[in-house]
């Protein structure tokens, strides 16, 4: 049996000298199956289709084998449009019931670019010349593999994010594999009174909508789901926001060093800003732990191969100084 992930910068390896980490890296090691770890950062569900990259589990996957599927971040739509053409995935309206829609997404030329897109860019005052960016959009087009791709729509009418999601359920399935939906880490943006904040760029507002969407293609088909969404935001509000940065990787400052001395002395100057996305370290082996006991505590018929072959490790990472 093998473990195929397919994801984003939360998921991704990365190197030993930096400080930032994905949980893909840290589920290897606790595991006695092989892990192919495909996740590549910026990649949203249809961006990481459109690049090729679901091919590539597709010529590798067999059955018996499990793909772990986990794309938000860069889906989310409520952020600015600047990876619109790229990156961003509509949801769709939702019915009366709350369920979004699951509309086939539909492939275009590499030279069209929605006109939501043109529209913002157009108004961008911050961008004075804009045919270089859109010579340049081209140019990221024409290195996708295939000869069409797959647009955003505002609206979802070529395609909503459900349905890009499925594509990786029946990649799995055609093969004998079992897909296992995955919802993503919560960002570390707080409230006043402590909760994680819901909104524009922080999984969609409306009660965290992306992760709601995950959850009910899940239910409708019947595909295994790991809540890390709700793993992590419980584990961050416990943390709590004095303490979080402990925890997350480092945006404005240096990134890589020796763990954990670096980080802490990184930490302590004052003109080092840390993020609310990314996990150091410490953050992704902890997360990895909780999401590995939560498939051992699951009692989803579907995932007691995988349960076989997991077991909770403590690893050799070192807590940061301010934990």
């Amino acid at each position: 049996m093998k473990i195929f992930l397919a994801g984003d910068s939360l998921v991704k390896d990365y190197t030993d000298e930096e400080f930032i980490a994905g949980w893909g890296q840290y589920l290897r090691q606790m595991s006695d199956a092989e892990v192919f770890n495909f996740a590549e950062g910026g990649r949203s569900s249809r961006l990481f289709i459109n690049e090729g990259r679901l091919n590539q589990i597709d010529e590798q996957i067999s059955e018996g084998d499990y793909l772990l599927i986990e794309f938000c971040h860069n889906d989310d739509d409520s952020k600015e449009y600047k990876t619109m053409f790229n990156r961003l995935t509509a949801l769709g309206e939702p019915d009366e019931s709350g369920r979004f829609p699951m509309i086939p997404g539909k492939l275009c030329s590499k030279r069209y670019l929605p006109d939501e897109y043109l529209s913002c860019l157009n108004q961008d005052e911050r961008i004075p010349n804009k045919d270089a960016v859109i010579r340049n959009i081209y140019s990221m087009f024409d290195a996708y593999p295939s000869e069409n791709y797959y647009p955003y729509s505002k609206d979802g009418s070529k395609g909503t994010y459900k349905w890009f999601l499925k594509q990786y359920v029946d990649v799995a399935r055609e093969h004998g594999s079992i897909p296992v939906l995955v919802t993503p880490p919560a960002r570390t943006v707080f409230e006043a009174d402590g909760t994680l904040k819901d909104g524009a760029g922080l999984h969609g507002g409306n009660n965290f909508c992306y992760v709601r969407a995950i959850k009910q293609l899940a239910e409708e088909a019947k595909v295994p789901l790991i809540d890390l969404f709700q793993i992590s935001k419980d584990y961050f509000e416990e943390i709590g926001y004095e303490k979080i940065h402990n925890l997350t990787s480092i945006k404005l400052g240096i990134n890589k060093g020796i763990w954990p001395d670096d980080f802490d002395s990184e930490l302590k100057k004052p003109e080092t800003k840390s993020e609310d996305t990314h996990l150091n370290k410490y953050g992704a082996y902890i997360l990895t732990q909780k999401m590995v006991q939560s498939i051992l505590d699951s009692d989803d018929h579907q995932l007691q191969n995988l349960k076989k072959h997991l077991s909770v490790k403590a690893l050799d990472i070192a807590r940061p100084a301010g934990l």
